[in-house]
């Protein structure tokens, strides 16, 4: 049997007609496989970037014990104080794993324009944390549409504004901001605020002449405090529910509408995601060991992440039960073909065993014909996986998913990873089709073969 698979290629140009229907079925299914896989590889790297990088949530958040669940009710009690985040930036630093982290400061309040206050919920973040957050490759690879601000830059590039904020697309509209600090001019920006006539249509319409609005909300000690801000972008949040009513400010601005130097939690951002779960308890138990009582929670948690925790159990199911479909095709059409083939080669094998061959021979050369086949087939349907998914990239086909302001473009991003899992997963499936095929008769007796009518 050393030229066994040599044989074996031989046989399968005995009957190419439906070898070749055998192998396009193996194929088209194959491909629509890596084409679905694709897709959930983008959706689910889509998902992990808005919660991880855009909401800023890192692939791991740190609250003080109970943060989490009271910090909106009680901040001042459920807070990462001064010396905590100290304490905690120590320990992060030294870990290799953790690329880079940032603080953040959560609150709510409401954001006027001289005639219409609106509420608001604010994140504080740390400038240069969020630019390199909103910049990071995989941000740049995975959304680039809403890492970008609709209008204006980020907070970073404004160091000489004080105040300088960013609001959610839906709440500039509503505050009638529809400039940013960079299309104002700079003699109406330093000239006195005169409030507008808010009763008459050019009082409302000059709101938008300048990027001024006031902040105000309650001191964590509960007196009131205000702040006057300058919009330096307007943006797009991940979420649509959360458009018409974001804030997005420095820490140390919000930490002065709050008359706190504290912070909500500390967002850790990771080298390699598929480190989340391990490093979520190795942080946790090393934060802990020096004195600060934190819990860590990774962005697939549904209390952090939503949205992701949400969705991607569905798209799981939905992908496993086509690919079922997908395999039962594959496993019919091997079975076909097997069965079919053996039915009109019987007395030839009676004639292999009775030259010598024995059962397991006889069996091998079998499903040598099928593995072969399948690779095949395998082959052909990764190229024509490849050559659809990019001719659809290319096409900049854009929609707007659920829950999602905007549109993003359609893409399909199978990664080498994925194509082999598949492989690995359809080649055996069809071996094992054929062995299902053809075992019953390999085991007959030289004369039953010989002997056969199915020929």
């Amino acid at each position: 049997m050393n030229h066994a698979w040599q044989l074996a290629l031989k046989n399968l140009r005995r009957n190419r007609r439906r070898n070749v229907a055998t192998a396009v079925s193996i194929a088209l299914g194959f491909g629509g496989l890596v084409l679905i896989g694709g897709y959930a590889v983008r959706v689910e790297r889509f998902l992990r970037t808005n919660t991880v990088y855009l909401q800023q949530t890192g692939h791991l958040s740190i609250y003080k014990e109970g943060g989490l669940e009271r910090g909106t009710a009680q901040p001042a009690t459920y807070a990462l104080s001064a010396e905590e985040q100290q304490v905690i930036a120590t320990v992060l630093s030294a870990r290799p794993e953790v690329e880079f982290f940032g603080r953040h400061l959560v609150g709510m309040g409401l954001a006027g324009n001289g005639c219409t206050t609106l509420p608001f919920a604010a994140l504080g973040v740390e400038p240069g944390v969020q630019a390199r957050a909103l910049t990071h490759p995989e941000v740049l690879l995975a959304s680039p549409e809403l890492s970008r601000p609709v209008k204006g830059e980020l907070i970073a590039r404004y160091p000489a504004v004080e105040g300088a904020v960013a609001l959610s697309a839906g709440l500039a509209e509503l505050l009638g901001k529809t400039r940013v600090h960079d299309e104002v001019p700079a003699a109406a920006a330093q000239a006195e605020v005169v409030l507008p006539d808010c009763t008459t249509k050019e009082g409302r319409g000059a709101l938008a002449h300048d990027a001024n609005v006031q902040l105000a909300g309650l001191t964590w000690s509960g007196s009131m405090s205000a702040v006057d801000t300058e919009v330096v972008n307007v943006f797009h949040t991940p979420l649509a529910e959360t458009d018409d009513g974001t804030v997005v400010a420095s820490l140390q601005t919000l930490q002065s509408l709050y008359d706190t130097d504290a912070i909500s939690y500390l967002s850790v951002y990771l080298r390699d995601a598929r480190d989340t779960s391990r490093m979520r308890g190795i942080i946790e138990d090393a934060i802990r060991a020096a004195g600060v009582p934190v819990r860590a929670y990774t962005f697939d948690d549904e209390r952090v992440g939503p949205y992701y925790a949400g969705t991607m159990p569905f798209l799981s199911s939905l992908v496993g039960f086509i690919g079922l479909l997908v395999a039962a095709v594959v496993v019919l059409s091997i079975v076909n073909a097997m069965t079919l083939s053996i039915l009109e080669r019987t007395r030839e094998l009676g004639m292999l065993r009775a030259l010598g061959f024995n059962r397991r021979q006889v069996l091998g050369l079998c499903l040598r014909e099928a593995a072969l086949l399948t690779a095949l087939a395998v082959g052909v349907g990764l190229l024509i996986a490849l050559c659809v998914a990019a001719m659809v990239n290319n096409g900049n086909v854009r929609f707007s998913p659920p829950g999602v302001p905007g549109t993003i473009q359609f893409m399909l991003t199978p990664t080498p990873a994925l194509c082999a899992a598949l492989a690995a997963f359809i080649v055996p499936l069809s071996v094992a089709a054929a062995w299902l095929a053809v075992r019953r008769t390999t085991r007959a007796g030289i004369v039953s073969l010989l002997s056969s009518h199915s020929s």
